[in-house]
């Protein structure tokens, strides 16, 4: 859909003939730039602070070293730059188009003028980031291979990108930034506003996967809590970046913002000294070294926002749409975060401290972390390698859920108890499985691999979906008039066509059966195993799978298809078929999966990978019992239910007919004057013959 020149922005009147109102101004006498200078002075701030920090912290060091080639000081000045520009844009870019989506408020799920406003700087700063990230890619390749940029050939190029995870990731990257900025400069409508920045969101996550977390030492630790960091950060910064642009609605604009930011700085600041620990084995190495002074100028900085953030919340934000106050505060804030920035970049690029010296096994390259012993009970209970992402999740959504059963409460409306204790029940076991020894256990065992599976994929569901969140969330969360708040998003997300589509009974069972093949019978579980992100896809998606399925099946929450109960009966049945047929294949199976990774750990202890796979086959067959049996009976438990509720309903409709006197609306009667019409129409028949 385009604009012709004087077509006004959504939310504005039509521009009379002859006026000079455009798709992305006021009327011209009234036309103001854009408050950029906050921008520069964060961009200026960034690559002074970067550029300094690389000199004196080696990351643009060239160390010859006889017999290999020598890097090229352009190319060491380069990506980190490129990366800077990529990182701030992406920022930005993440920054306007949730707020386009979320900030401000919209008529009939279109755009306003402020909206159109960011969503035009976010397509303009996306741009600015693919273009970063292809100057990225050469740079990354020529930085590897120790070449001038003038080196670098399409085919080269190519293979660093089909070859090798560096070179993935950030196509990916460009790929997605790419798609964010199409659709920001396209849209018009809030949904569209929302599936830009989630796209951008995702776009910043492939470079994390591969970079100093990666290689570091717990990685899988190091690479949850980077993906935390890096998010809460973009939010954070883009977010304030988008309210400096503001120029209406500034006060409700700062209102949602400072919730955002207050959980992005908790996030930014638990994630990064977490992710500092798996690197600085000593407290000492934050002042003796190049790593951990910067480490250390990084934390004053983020202690220094953190006060700001409070003086705002406390001081400026009450008097935002009165004072320049906070705006002065705000793009100082903004300066800080540049440099903040600008000190990671550098932090990427400094070699981290030395560590304790250790054998790197092939085991420990693989896992992060050395092979444990044999399984034990006090090995599964007290030796845990905690998911950080999944912890996370959890964590918040038990928060949110408790808050919920509280606004409720507090208005004088009931809610189970044991509900939840059941959404608390989920979550913990959920943390459990992955974070406990199992979690350890699960990277080495099949069986205990197939044991964690199950309990995502099964248990943990039918305790989530028995606790009836979306009811809560519809009950506790406020409605927006001239809007879209959380109610408003969850009940569109409900009514979507993709949500329509995947809850068709044969689809969601579809899922359900299928995946769990594909999974295990293709390349993806060695992927999976070997690939930290693979990992963290496949247990969300057997979550997600579960939960929709026995969403669909024993699901309390209203859903867009009303699925018969002998329906539901048959699917349940159909899935215990297919999981216990799985169960005897892999038993059987005499080709190992995943061979590859199970050889190259070493393991000596316990039984061999062939004996253990049949092990997890045995687990996979005779695990969905126990909870096959508990869905059953919910099912039977509903299905019951249903028919009193319906029964009680015909009763009412005939007692209303019979006291208003009209037995045309006694749903008996009905139904007994269609069995006797079926009945004339038989002997009507037999009369024939």
């Amino acid at each position: 859909m385009r604009r012709s020149p004087r077509e006004a922005p959504p939310g504005e009147a039509a521009a009379p003939p002859g006026s000079t109102i455009n798709a992305v101004t006021d009327a011209a006498p009234a036309r103001r730039p854009l408050p950029v200078w906050p921008l520069a002075g964060a961009l200026v701030a960034a690559v002074v602070v970067a550029a300094v920090a690389l000199r004196l912290g080696g990351g643009v060091r060239i160390v010859e070293v006889p017999g290999l080639p020598t890097a090229d000081p352009v190319v060491a000045w380069l990506l980190p730059v490129a990366k800077l520009v990529g990182d701030l844009s992406a920022a930005l870019t993440i920054g306007c188009l949730v707020a386009a989506a979320f900030f401000v408020r919209s008529a009939d799920g279109r755009i306003g003028a402020q909206a159109y406003r960011w969503l035009r700087v976010g397509a303009l700063s996306g741009a600015l980031w693919v273009a970063a990230s292809l100057v990225i890619l050469p740079a990354n390749y020529a930085d590897l291979m120790a070449w001038p940029l003038s080196n670098v050939t399409t085919e080269g190029l190519w293979s660093f990108i089909v070859d090798t995870e560096n070179g993935t990731a950030y196509a990916l990257t460009a790929f997605l930034a790419l798609l964010a900025a199409v659709i920001a400069g396209r849209t018009f409508t809030v949904t569209g506003a929302a599936v830009a920045a989630i796209l951008a969101i995702l776009a910043v996550l492939p470079p994390v996967f591969t970079g100093h977390s990666a290689a570091s030492g717990n990685h899988q630790i190091a690479v949850d809590s980077m993906v935390l960091h890096v998010v809460g950060a973009a939010l954070w910064v883009g977010g304030l970046a988008a309210l400096l642009l503001a120029r209406r609605d500034r006060a409700e604009v700062a209102a949602r913002y400072s919730r955002l930011a207050l959980a992005c700085f908790g996030a930014v600041a638990l994630s990064g000294v977490i992710n500092a620990a798996t690197r600085i084995e000593s407290l000492d190495y934050l002042a003796t070294t190049d790593y951990g002074r910067e480490v250390t100028l990084k934390a004053l900085a983020l202690i220094v926002l953190g006060a700001v953030g409070y003086w705002h919340r406390a001081h400026t934000l009450p008097k935002v749409g009165e004072t320049n106050a906070f705006r002065r505060l705000a793009a100082a804030e903004l300066v800080v975060m540049g440099a903040t920035f600008g000190l990671a970049v550098a932090l990427g690029r400094t070699p981290p401290p030395p560590t304790a010296p250790r054998d790197e096994t092939a085991a420990r390259s693989l896992l992060g972390f050395d092979l444990p012993g044999p399984v034990s009970a006090k090995a599964i209970l007290v030796d845990w390698y905690p998911e950080i992402i999944v912890c996370t999740v959890a964590l918040t959504a038990i928060t949110l859920y408790l808050l919920g059963v509280r606004r409720l409460r507090k208005r004088g409306d009931a809610w189970s108890a044991v509900r939840t204790a059941l959404w608390i029940a989920g979550w913990c076991l959920a943390i459990f499985v992955t974070s406990s020894g199992m979690g350890r256990y699960g990277m080495v065992l099949f069986s205990i691999h197939m044991v964690q599976h199950m309990t995502i994929n099964m248990l943990v569901p039918i305790l989530l979906v028995l606790s009836a969140p979306i009811t809560l969330a519809l009950r506790a969360l406020k409605p927006v008039r001239d809007g879209r708040g959380p109610r408003e998003w969850l009940t569109l997300v409900l009514h979507s066509k993709p949500v329509k589509f995947v809850s068709h009974p044969l689809i969601a069972l579809g899922i359900y059966v299928a995946s769990l093949y594909m999974m295990y019978f293709t390349g993806l579980f060695y992927w999976a195993m070997k690939s930290h992100a693979g990992h963290l896809m496949m247990l969300a998606h057997f979550l997600a799978a579960g939960s929709l399925f026995f969403w669909l099946l024993i699901g309390p929450d209203p859903a867009p298809r009303n699925i018969p109960y002998p329906a539901r009966v048959l699917m349940m049945f159909v899935a215990v078929a297919f999981h216990a047929i799985f169960g005897l294949t892999v038993m059987q199976s005499t080709d190992l999966l995943a061979a590859d990774w199970y050889n190259a750990l070493g393991r000596t202890w316990g039984d061999t990978p062939m004996a253990d796979q049949r092990a997890g086959g045995g687990i996979a067959w005779a695990f969905g019992e126990a909870p096959s049996l508990v869905v059953l009976v919910a099912l039977l438990a509903q299905w019951s239910k249903s028919e009193d509720k319906e029964a009680r309903r015909l009763d009412r409709a005939a007692k209303r007919a019979q006291e208003t006197g009209r037995p045309e609306e006694d749903p008996h009667e009905v139904y007994n004057a269609y069995l006797a019409e079926l009945a004339e129409k038989d002997r009507a028949a037999g009369l024939r013959d």
